[in-house]
Order: structure tokens, then C-alpha cells, then sequence
């Protein structure tokens, strides 16, 4: 699917369909299929060609591939990113199709690994004569979906124009980007069955560059992005103090801040303050999270409940984008070992078995201690406990792995703003509660044994 050469990016009408418009129109004005583009509008700008360039990005990263299983992916999603040197006077497009899934959005980073700016599907303008599938009451299997994306380098000077993305780097210096795919349409490829946004370089000579001669004048990243380990010995020496216990009986669910309070409240205690909103670990800026550290020295099984927002519904490929009844565009919960920032498996929102009010019980356990009744037939839904622990042995030579230790993540993404209820409402330590009332999960420990002693939809 990713070979050179140009590529016609509108997908061609059934013949059906043209010739029908055509008879339609023979009478006023004559029609041949020449003078039709592929949204059957004479109007609109001719199908462009584009040098496909997978050379530009680097991926998937998913738990498929281990090597790039890190930063908290999520399962519902495939991402793949770009690190490149922009040259001096030089210009940037990314020319691509809309994927058929629920989400697509392309971020960049700062140094520390924080979002920097966005663009997210729906405020992507199309091209002229397309379609934007992710709009309210959109087509979404419409095939004239193109759009053309600018990456322009530094910061904007006020608010950046449309379609422009920001790469916050200073001239000379390597901008690093991330593309992400969720819930492609069931059937779908990883790619939601389009190609990767292709790149096209305008040098200040004026000269047009593509493909690979485009990645190579941009020094594109051939390898992983480095991952963004909190120092081994830093890990080691807090983890020394038996005192320090990130997990909690009964559990504690906590919004996210940043990677410096987060570490402090875990492992130090400090969870107080009014920390800075600024998600590391290549976090996407439309996504807000909740987590909680699990320890099955409290019990085998650990059992989280609460109530499911809304969201489209798109996996079944639906037809039409219909948000009206929505709440967030899209929720999941993680199982991930906290060191390595592996993830061993996730539930999103339209996998997720729920009782008729939209309440929903997760179990997480070892294999060896999953209870009989942890099955969607009983109302039950089930994540798998991580395999290496916290994962510090897998990623750190002659690390100890601590297989007791979990982590759960809870993902919301772009909330309405008539639901209050959202992660992204939250705004001081300790106000999880408050804010999200029945949205924040609970999580509360058991034996095997107990469990199953409750049947079915409990």
C-alpha cells in the first residue's frame, strides 16, 4: 500500500452513480465521466497527484511491535511519528486523505516530551471540492476526503492560520511530530485505509521536493523515539524506602498534571499544590487521564466500576458522524506497567460490556487468578495484569521486576462543553471526586474466591 510513485488521492465513483448524474444532466448541459471529479461536482479542483513517503514517518507504534510499546500507548490507537531539521527558508505540507476511524489528529513536542500544538481531525479544513468525514452529520464514507496540512517552524505570532501546525523548534533544530489513528473502521488496515499524510518540501531556491529526496533533505528519524525513562537510579533510590507504596487500599484515582508532580505524589507524597497542567510522556493534547497504582498484595483481584460516558459510534462504519448525543469522543481504560510504560492491554468505549444504565465493572488479575465469572456473557469485562509488574527489569539490565505493582489509565478525549463531568474539568489535586462524581472509576480489591461468589451482573 506504501510504494512510490504518484497516486491518485480521490477515490473514482461507481460508474452507477456517474452515469446516473450524467443522464440527469445530458439534457441542459451534456456530462462525460472526463468532466466529472470523483465528488461528482464539475466545480470542484481536479483530483491532485502525491508521491506517497512513508520514509517520513516512523511506526506503528502499538503493542505489536515491542520495541515501540512505549509512553502509554493505547491499543484503540496506532501512532507514527516524524523527527526532521527543517532547512532554513525552506517550507513544509503534508498532503493526506482523512482516515475512516473515530480520530485522527497530528501533534508536536516540546523537548520535555509535552504536547506543544494540535490539529485534530474536526479543524482540518479539506481540500476544495472535499469532504472533512469528522464534522457533525459528515458522510463519513465519502472518498473525497484530502486535506493539506503546513508545518511551519517556531511558534505562531497570535493565533496560527488554519490548517497550520507549529513545530515549536528553534530554526536549525529537529521538530518532532505524532500522528495518531484511533478506532480505525472494523475491517479497516492500521492506516484506516489510507496512506500516511505525504510530505512536500519547498526549498528557497524554490525547487519541490517529495518522497525520499523530501526525507533526506529534511534529515528525517530512521529509529524509535528515545524513550522517557525517569533515571534508573533515581527509580532505585525511592524505591529503596519500604515506606513508599504508590498504590493504595482502597485505590486512588488522580488526574494527571505532569511528570514532576507526578513522580513527587506517587513515590515522595507530595500531592498537594497547584501543579501545571502539562502532560508529558508524548501525551495528545486532546486527551485528559486519570490513573491509579495497583499492588495485588491487597488482593488478587482488583474490580473497577463506574459509568461510561457517551460517544459516537463509528466501528461498525457507520455511515453518518453523529455526535449530538456524545459526551467525549472517545474513553478507554489501560493496563500498563508503570517503569517501562508498557501497556498489556486496554478496553475502549465501544468494546466495553455495560449494564443498561451505562455502569460498567472491569476485573484485572493475574491469568492464573482470573475468577470464572470475569466474562462479558456474565456483565463482566477483563484486563489482564501486566506481565513484567512495573516493567523496571525488562528496560534497566539487573533490574528487579516488582510483578505485585500494576497501573490503570483512564483516557478522556475532547469532552462537550455541557459535560462537566470530563477529566479535563478537573483542575486542582484532589478534586477527581468532585468534578467527575460517577465518571471517576472506583476500584476496590477481592479474592478469586469472593468474586466469583457473585455471579453474574453483579
Amino acid at each position: 500500500m506504501h510504494n512510490e510513485g504518484l497516486v491518485n488521492t480521490k477515490a473514482i465513483l461507481k460508474k452507477t452513480g456517474l452515469g446516473l448524474l450524467c443522464f440527469s444532466a445530458v439534457m441542459l448541459m451534456g456530462c462525460s465521466d472526463d468532466e466529472l471529479d470523483s465528488s461528482g461536482n464539475p466545480d470542484a479542483e481536479a483530483s491532485k497527484q502525491v508521491t506517497p513517503s512513508p520514509c517520513f514517518w516512523v511506526g506503528p507504534y502499538n503493542i505489536e511491535h515491542p520495541d515501540r510499546n512505549f509512553a502509554y500507548p493505547d491499543t484503540g490507537a496506532n501512532y507514527w511519528h516524524a523527527g526532521y531539521i527543517l532547512p532554513i527558508g525552506a517550507t513544509l505540507k503534508l498532503n493526506g486523505q482523512y482516515p475512516y476511524a473515530r480520530y485522527i489528529s497530528i501533534n508536536s513536542y516540546r523537548a520535555d516530551t509535552s504536547p506543544a500544538s494540535s490539529l485534530t481531525d474536526r479543524d482540518i479544513e479539506p481540500d476544495q471540492g472535499d469532504f472533512n468525514p469528522y464534522q457533525q452529520g459528515a458522510e463519513r464514507q465519502n472518498a473525497s476526503r484530502d486535506f493539506t496540512i503546513a508545518l511551519a517552524n517556531g511558534t505562531p505570532d497570535g493565533e496560527a492560520p488554519s490548517n497550520t501546525l507549529y513545530d515549536h523548534a528553534e530554526p536549525g533544530d529537529k521538530s518532532t511530530l505524532i500522528y495518531r489513528i484511533y478506532v480505525a473502521d472494523e475491517g479497516s488496515d492500521e492506516f484506516g485505509n489510507v496512506e500516511l499524510p505525504a510530505v512536500e518540501l519547498t526549498l528557497d531556491t524554490g525547487e519541490v521536493l517529495v518522497g525520499d529526496q523530501a526525507c533526506s533533505a529534511l534529515q528525517v528519524d530512521t529509529d524509535n523515539l528515545a524513550i522517557p525513562l525517569i533515571p534508573a537510579e533515581t527509580y532505585q533510590q525511592v524505591r529503596a524506602n519500604p515506606a513508599v507504596e504508590p498504590a493504595r487500599n482502597p485505590a486512588v484515582w488522580r488526574a494527571a498534571y505532569n511528570g514532576t508532580f507526578g513522580f513527587q505524589c506517587a513515590f515522595l507524597g507530595r500531592c498537594d499544590g497547584t501543579p501545571e497542567r502539562q502532560v508529558t510522556y508524548y501525551a495528545n493534547a486532546d486527551n485528559q487521564y486519570v490513573s491509579t497504582f495497583l499492588n495485588n498484595d491487597f488482593g488478587a483481584v482488583a474490580v473497577t466500576r463506574g459509568k461510561l460516558p457517551l460517544v459516537p459510534k463509528t466501528l461498525a462504519s457507520e455511515a453518518i458522524f453523529d455526535e449530538r448525543e456524545s459526551q467525549l469522543r472517545y474513553w478507554s481504560i489501560c493496563q500498563n506497567e508503570y517503569y517501562s510504560q508498557m501497556v498489556t492491554d486496554c478496553i475502549y468505549d465501544e468494546q466495553l460490556a455495560v449494564d443498561e444504565d451505562g455502569y460498567y465493572t472491569i476485573v484485572t488479575s493475574l491469568l492464573d487468578d482470573k475468577p470464572l465469572n470475569a466474562t462479558n456473557e456474565c456483565g463482566y469485562n477483563y484486563l489482564a495484569w501486566t506481565e513484567k509488574g512495573d516493567g523496571f527489569g525488562r528496560v534497566v539490565k539487573g533490574g528487579v521486576n516488582r510483578l505485585n505493582e500494576a497501573l490503570l489509565i483512564v483516557r478522556n478525549m475532547l469532552p462537550k462543553e455541557d459535560f462537566h463531568q470530563a477529566i479535563q474539568n478537573t483542575s486542582v489535586p484532589g478534586d477527581e471526586y468532585v468534578m467527575m462524581g460517577e465518571y471517576l472509576p472506583t476500584t476496590e480489591y477481592m479474592s478469586r474466591a469472593d468474586f466469583e461468589g457473585l455471579g453474574c451482573n453483579y
